[in-house]
């Protein structure tokens, strides 16, 4: 489990940022969930992992998801990469978790896996890396999903099947279709920032249990710390699983 943690971050040559990254086991004995918001060089890495098969074995590979992201990104990142190098690097810290979570899913975690969403902002720009269902949100004015789930409810959604808001309380919400350990897929998304914006990223013991509008109607109110932990309570009312919110506003 991650360390809780609030702060405003202050750098030359990078403009104010107030983060938080929170994560609670819920109604859960243990929690599978990581997450992680650490300064790189000239940017900012922002992640959240949901462990897969059992408590063991998921909080084992959300683990290895966040810190093998984490030391890719500290030991080969350098300042002036551009979007196309870490666009580059986050395929490689995904692909190498994906690599050591597969070999380490042996006895009793054979058959471990883990969703990850992660931001690295640089530059004005925010560049994404996701698999499975955690999800990267944009608050310029309005509230925006960058991601796109891996799972089967989203693709009815896609297929006009279902809508997007009863896909929130859909049987099947949980099945997902590509994840680390499991069937490997990565979406690298790059996306350009204005000076003010607030981001969050969420497992789905968050977004499966608050609506898009009441999200954004909280990520509206307070500092990014308020916003998270307000975030958290409204899920716990509800949730049944971890609930994990990383938010990060600019100045």
């Amino acid at each position: 489990m991650s360390d809780n943690i609030c702060r405003k971050l202050e750098s030359s040559g990078r403009a104010d940022m107030d983060y938080s990254c929170v994560t609670v086991p819920g109604k859960r004995v243990y929690n599978e969930d990581s997450c992680i918001v650490e300064a790189v060089a000239d940017g900012i890495l922002l992640a959240v992992a949901d462990g897969l098969g059992g408590h063991a074995a998921g909080e084992v590979a959300s683990g290895i998801a966040i810190d093998t992201l984490r030391s890719v990104f500290m030991t080969k990142y350098r300042t002036g990469a551009g979007i196309l190098g870490a666009e580059a690097l986050m395929r490689l810290a995904f692909e190498e978790a994906d690599r050591i979570i597969t070999s380490e899913a042996k006895d009793e975690r054979e058959g471990m896996g883990t969703t990850l969403s992660a931001a690295f902002i640089i530059d004005g720009s925010v560049i994404v890396g996701n698999t499975g269902d955690s999800r990267v949100y944009l608050l310029d004015g309005s509230l925006r999903q960058i991601t796109k789930d891996h799972s089967l409810v989203q693709e009815l959604v896609d297929k006009g099947m279902v809508d997007a808001e009863s896909a929130r309380f859909h049987p099947m919400k949980h099945i997902i279709r590509h994840s680390l350990g499991g069937d490997f897929r990565v979406d690298i998304i790059s996306d350009t920032l204005s000076p003010k914006i607030t981001l969050l990223l969420s497992t789905d013991g968050l977004h499966d249990y608050i609506g898009a509008d009441r999200i954004e109607e909280i990520l509206k109110e307070g500092d990014a710390c308020e916003a998270a932990k307000s975030l958290i309570d409204e899920a716990l009312s509800s949730s049944d699983d971890n609930i994990t919110a990383v938010v990060m506003r600019t100045d």
